[in-house]
């Protein structure tokens, strides 16, 4: 009995010896691309004019190397003081870690446009302002420097 005992017990720590083993060595590779952030730098105008096509373009890098295989890159655009009518634009993937939307505006205002941007199990979200027509953007709305923390 005493010899069945003393074979299963070895028998349990080599198993978890063996567990933990492999735990470590998976976790090497993931730590690496976790720990490091994610960039999202985003282009969007200053100023453009009603009803012209307007490109906005978010370039993802990790590390200073770009990101061209993003789980998904969307781009929220509001109306300034309207953010429950917002507009969600999947981003289409121009290649080299860049993602472009086009828009277009019919109303002269300030609108809001924050890129959503998940990849390798991080998010980030970047927003700035543009101006249409004859409006004219603050420097920086308490909504957008909210967005950023």
């Amino acid at each position: 009995m005493r010899k069945i005992m003393i074979a299963v017990l070895i028998l349990l720590i080599s198993i978890l010896a063996a567990c933990g083993q492999n735990e470590e060595t998976g976790n090497d590779t993931t730590e690496t691309d976790t720990t490091i952030p994610i960039e999202a730098d985003l282009e969007v105008a200053e100023q453009a004019e009603k009803d012209e096509e307007v490109t906005f373009t978010v370039t993802v890098t990790q590390d200073g190397e770009t990101i061209s295989d993003a789980n998904e890159v969307t781009f929220e655009i509001w109306e300034d003081g309207n953010k429950e009518e917002s507009e969600m634009i999947e981003a289409d993937n121009a290649g080299d870690g860049k993602y472009t939307v086009e828009k277009s505006f019919d109303t002269d205002a300030v609108y809001h446009v924050q890129s959503h941007v998940t990849a390798r199990t991080m998010h980030t979200m970047p927003v700035k302002q543009i101006a249409i027509g004859g409006a004219e953007a603050e420097t920086q709305s308490s909504e957008d420097k909210q967005s950023e923390s």
